[in-house]
């Protein structure tokens, strides 16, 4: 895989979590130049420990046990977590166990010498197989942690485009409350929402300019819906292609996007209790100089 080739120009999206990435993968799906993985969340290069870490930990300890450490759990969450999640999602349906645990163990051997190498060639092995069953030109990975990642991918792949979808953390805590995964408690989500915006903030920062394109979901959704979709096209090069916008348009619906939900969820004392939270949250993000989505 040549430097400059669509194979290389992968385009991340991510987020908080429940903040609107698979939308945008969806949509993005639908265009003629784009391909959305399969499974849409690889997870293994940027979810928690897994190659992105790894590599961000040889970075500043080479050598150390610390860093070997670091690899060798990427290389047991990518095989016991990431390769198989469900008989239909995961790594499998591209690829060999065989062959994963061969260039595991190469990426293992070598990590020492060289820990970006071995992290590109890990990456770009496994992430060329998908492409391949796909028949894919260019990919597209909508792993939540691409946005609070973005700085510790752009070794591993410089050229690719990031888009960071954000969602009023309100809006993201309620959903995560009605799912089978993530918080439980809505004030955790709270939290949990704060920390990873000032996570994707930091993470922005350390990105070359332009490399990444903040989205508000109700600007796409709602507010300015043909103006957001073009920004999206021209930050990951691509022209604006009409089977993507006839999906777009039929598809992605503010009733879908459930603004506000969080009003609907709660009764009235526990409204006011989450705004306040959200309200001391925002307070802190804006502080800092993250810019909180309306």
């Amino acid at each position: 895989m040549a430097e400059g080739s669509n194979a290389e120009r992968l385009v991340l999206v991510g987020g908080t979590g429940r903040s609107g990435s698979t939308i945008v993968g969806h949509v993005l799906d639908h265009h003629g130049d784009l391909t959305l993985a399969r499974p849409m969340e690889v997870r293994f290069i940027a979810g928690n420990d897994g190659l992105a870490d790894a590599l961000a930990v040889a970075r500043r300890r080479p050598e150390s046990l610390k860093a070997q450490a670091a690899a060798q759990l990427a290389v047991d969450r990518l095989l016991s977590r990431w390769f198989e999640r469900a008989p239909e999602v995961g790594l499998h349906q591209s690829m060999s166990r065989e062959e994963v645990e061969r260039w595991a163990h190469e990426y293992l051997v070598t990590m020492d010498q060289d820990p970006l190498a071995a992290t590109r060639l890990l990456a770009r092995r496994i992430m060329a197989r998908i492409a391949e069953r796909l028949a894919a030109g260019r990919l597209v990975d909508t792993t939540p942690a691409n946005a609070r990642k973005a700085d510790r991918l752009e070794p591993i792949y410089p050229e690719s485009s990031v888009i960071v979808v954000t969602r009023d953390g309100r809006d993201v805590a309620a959903s995560f409350v009605s799912q089978t995964f993530g918080p439980d408690d809505v004030f955790v989500a709270l939290d949990q929402w704060e920390q990873r915006m000032l996570r994707t903030h930091s993470a922005v920062a350390g990105c070359r300019e332009g490399r990444v394109l903040t989205v508000p979901l109700m600007d796409l959704v709602v507010r300015e819906r043909s103006e957001t979709l073009a920004r999206i096209c021209d930050h990951v090069g691509v022209p604006m292609d009409a089977g993507m916008v006839q999906w777009f348009d039929a598809n992605v619906t503010a009733e879908g996007a459930h603004p506000g939900r969080w009003r609907r969820d709660f009764d009235a004392d526990q409204c006011a209790a989450i705004d306040a939270h959200y309200a001391e949250a925002c307070e802190r993000l804006t502080a800092g100089g993250v810019t909180v989505p309306d």
